[in-house]
């Protein structure tokens, strides 16, 4: 190995213009190309849908210049497209600040929906037209996360199992698009959105 200066060093030695010309690289890295603000959590997005074996929804093509729009917001509307079904969301500012999250499924279907942030997540069910409303969420980044329908069981409860929400589940997809049930009994789960 050659150190600054055309000395010659063995495997791993180094000196203080070596560690300073180190320090410059990473200083004219981190300015010109900062690392995202929002990294840490896609790479945990990126882990937990491993193991969720979730379907990933993709943002509209109609709805992406709405995504684009930076700055203050009082409402704002976005739809998600999957295999197996469309997520329209509005969101509009409550008078305390926090959101109002008014969501339709289509195909219509009771989902449970679920909006997780990094510290905490709030569930509600989708009525039988599809219809969602999430009264007072918290400013920040979020996902939605649609699972599939629990199905009643014997004893009057709910099986997720039979819904396929356990991860690898087997509930199948029936032949015919958006008018099956989620795909392989998967959650459908939205990008990371900025509330």
């Amino acid at each position: 190995m050659i150190a600054m200066g055309g000395q010659h060093g063995g495997a791993g030695e180094s000196d203080a213009s070596d560690v300073s010309l180190l320090a410059f690289v990473r200083e004219t890295f981190e300015a010109a190309d900062p690392m995202p603000e929002d990294l840490p959590e896609r790479i945990r997005f990126a882990i937990a849908l491993r193991e969720l074996e979730a379907e990933v929804a993709r943002v509209a093509p109609d709805s992406e210049s709405e995504l684009a729009t930076r700055g203050d917001r009082e409402s704002w509307t976005v739809t998600f497209d999957s295999e197996s079904l469309t997520i329209m969301i509005r969101v509009d500012e409550n008078p305390d600040g926090t959101a109002r999250v008014d969501g339709w499924i289509a195909p219509p279907r009771a989902h449970p929906v679920e909006i997780r942030r990094s510290d905490n997540s709030m569930t509600v069910t989708a009525d039988k037209l599809g219809r969602f409303v999430f009264g007072s969420v918290p400013r920040g980044m979020a996902r939605l996360v649609v699972h599939p329908p629990a199905v009643a069981s014997a004893d009057g409860g709910h099986d997720a199992s039979a819904a396929g929400e356990v991860a690898g589940g087997t509930a199948g997809r029936v032949a015919g698009g958006k008018d099956a049930p989620l795909a392989g009994g998967k959650a459908v789960i939205t990008p990371t959105l900025t509330l």
